[in-house]
């Protein structure tokens, strides 16, 4: 048996405390199960890094860019639901607001900033994004609406500029109450869902809207014009 002595932080035992639980406070025991876990993981992916790239390719999903730039063009100004903003989790551990900055590693090509009044329990919030407009408005309203459905906060001021956008958020009380909850609500509509309730009228009655539609006699040139190889 070799004994070396080695240094900790206290951030560093708080990763491995449950470990440390585990074997009933026996640190040589916890770090012997860490050196077999990490060993595994080298022997498995090669590095830390490609274990990361290959837990969000199982977790989350890889899309072409043109796929991509599909979908966010047609759910622009469209805010996701409070089940689909807090699935982030699955592939980024929120334990802190600082830790939304890992979004930036999903493969958008944006830069991610994220400060607050508090770590864990922030009454402001500022996040900034830089990068192509289409990318960083996603980020921004999957921000927004995770923030708003976790932390109960509500947007305060958007800046939009070419290359960037800054969201500042605030809490906004107990979103228990209906009043707090429709006031985050209407936040995150206002900023980022111009089109969020005409889009869910026409998901909830597509056969109304498409009929009514395609009666509109213009509508049917428009059709023929825009998209011609369905009328060959």
């Amino acid at each position: 048996m070799i004994r070396k002595n080695i240094s900790l932080y206290e951030e560093d035992m708080k990763k491995i405390a449950k470990i440390v639980e585990k074997h009933e406070g026996n640190l040589s025991a916890a770090m012997r199960e860490i050196i077999d876990f990490v060993d595994f993981m080298l022997r498995k992916f090669g590095s830390f890094e490609e274990a990361r790239k290959i837990e969000k390719r199982v977790k989350g999903v890889c899309l072409p860019y043109g796929m991509l730039n599909w979908f966010l063009t047609y759910t622009n100004e469209c805010l996701p639901d409070e089940a689909a903003a807090g699935s982030i989790e699955e592939i980024c551990a929120i334990e802190s607001v600082s830790d939304l900055a890992e979004i930036a590693g999903m493969g958008l090509p944006i830069e991610l900033n994220v400060t607050a009044n508090d770590e864990r329990n922030p009454s402001e919030v500022e996040v900034k994004i830089t990068g192509e407009r289409m990318y960083t408005e996603f980020v921004a309203k999957t921000i927004a609406c995770f923030l708003a459905g976790s932390r109960g906060m509500e947007v305060e001021e958007v800046s939009q500029h070419a290359t960037s956008i800054t969201v500042r958020m605030k809490r906004a009380g107990n979103t228990n109450t209906e009043s707090d909850y429709k006031r985050v609500r209407n936040s995150l509509i206002k900023y980022f869902g111009a089109r969020h309730i005409m889009m869910q009228e026409i998901l909830n009655k597509p056969r109304f809207w498409n009929d009514m539609i395609n009666a509109t006699a213009e509508w049917g040139d428009v059709q023929r014009y825009k998209y011609p190889q369905i009328y060959r």
